[in-house]
């Protein structure tokens, strides 16, 4: 009885741990496509700015490029995490 328990609370742990890891990775994808919108819209401010503008746009395109990337690889690393 108490082996069966306590059969039943890991597993309940471990689905529990997946799942909150699927949401983790859910939620840095989301991440990633707002700052995906953001670089684009950055990007796109800069075409239009004059020379300050346009540094201070790029600086923001690369700033929401560089988190796309970093909210990608956690992303990925969230999943595995939730397959292993």
């Amino acid at each position: 009885m108490k082996r069966a328990l306590l059969a039943t609370a890991i597993t309940l742990l471990a689905t529990t741990s997946a799942f909150a890891q699927l949401d983790k990775a859910a939620t840095d994808a989301a991440d990633v496509a707002e700052h995906k919108v953001e670089q684009k819209k950055a990007e796109s401010d800069a075409k239009k700015s004059g020379p300050v503008g346009k540094a201070v746009n790029n600086t923001k395109a690369k700033y929401h490029k560089s988190q796309a990337n970093r909210n990608a690889k956690s992303s990925k690393k969230a999943l595995k995490k939730s397959v292993d």
